[in-house]
């Protein structure tokens, strides 16, 4: 199919490239399909367009580039709606925030991350009660 963005201008996306979201994002309750593409080939960004909102696109990035450490813990209910098999098969990745004057001072929302089961493209935001995850996290450092 063929769609037209405003950050993009117009793309194809072919079905199995659609990411399915089992529940809209947070702050957008209408918004469940995406397509994710590189932001170049040369750095580890991605953006995640959404299909059904042209001009909206959040750019993400997987955490552990930033914080080796950390980690996301998924009930049996995220588990069964993502349709893991396998711990292998879930990808996950935090939404960035690029201030548009000071890119080093980019933050991470590791409070509510993503998680992609790469083998079905079925996604999740998932809200995680953890202190040591806030919802801006500096990428760079403090």
């Amino acid at each position: 199919m063929k769609i037209h963005t405003s950050r993009f201008g117009e793309i194809n996306v072919d079905e199995d490239q659609v990411i399915t979201m089992t529940e809209p994002l947070l702050g957008f309750p209408d918004l469940y399909k995406y397509v994710m593409r590189d932001h170049s080939d040369d750095t580890p960004f991605k953006w995640l367009q959404s299909l059904e909102d042209s001009g909206l696109a959040f750019v993400i990035l997987d955490p552990a580039l930033f914080k080796p450490d950390y980690g996301v813990r998924l009930s049996r209910s995220d588990v069964e709606h993502l349709q893991l098999e396998s711990d292998k098969d879930a990808q996950v990745y935090t939404i960035v925030v690029v201030p548009p004057n000071d890119p080093q001072k980019m933050t991470a929302n590791l409070q509510a991350p993503l998680v992609l089961n790469t083998k079905n493209n079925i996604a999740k935001q998932v809200v995680l009660n953890d202190p040591n995850y806030p919802i801006k996290y500096p990428v760079f450092g403090e």
